[in-house]
């Protein structure tokens, strides 16, 4: 798993979650895809011009927001997990299809509160450093591990599903996880 960390205001989170989320998916999503560029702060990045991966997302971010305004939580994560579909043989004629997880994203993100305004405009500088580093990190890590990404065996559009998932406020980081892996067509 790979993960991501970052601070923010919680009226800022639902504009830099969604950066961070696209950007992900903008370098993992392996089918023919739009591009287009977003401003954010001070930072523009690539995402995929698709309005069904704009609602997920969109929905996902604000599921996420609710919850830690709901639950009066400074910390919330989220993950992205890839997944390819492979289709084993069992017995003679009978064949199964799993879903394989290849690869997952966790990312933190912890909300902090400005008293002042000399407060707001610190961690507004820091949010800007911080998001730029953790979209660079993302890309770094995309260019840099690529062994592991299965063969495009499918004519799908996208040949690789993935899945955003929020854990529940009672389950753990791990637990939640554990559910992805063993049955992704889940939501969690």
């Amino acid at each position: 798993a790979f993960s991501v960390y970052v601070r923010s205001i919680l009226i800022i989170c639902p504009l830099m979650l969604p950066a961070i989320l696209h950007t992900i998916l903008f370098y993992r999503i392996f089918g023919n895809i739009k591009p287009k560029e977003v401003d954010l702060l001070d930072i523009t990045y690539s995402a995929i011009d698709d309005p069904e991966i704009e609602k997920v997302v969109d929905e996902k971010v604000e599921l996420f927001v609710r919850n830690l305004e709901s639950h009066g939580n400074q910390k919330g994560q989220i993950s992205v997990t890839f997944h390819e579909k492979r289709t084993t043989k069992n017995a003679w004629f009978s064949r199964t299809e799993e879903d394989i997880c290849w690869e997952q994203w966790a990312v933190t993100i912890t909300t902090v509160t400005c008293h002042t305004e000399s407060d707001k405009l610190r961690i507004r500088k820091e949010m800007d450093r911080q998001l730029s580093a953790c979209l660079f990190k993302i890309i770094r890590y995309v260019n840099d591990k690529k062994d592991h990404i299965p063969p495009i065996t499918s004519l799908d559009a996208n040949p690789f599903p993935y899945q955003i998932a929020i854990p529940a406020t009672n389950d753990s980081w791990g637990s939640m996880l554990r559910k992805m892996l063993t049955d992704p067509s889940q939501p969690v």
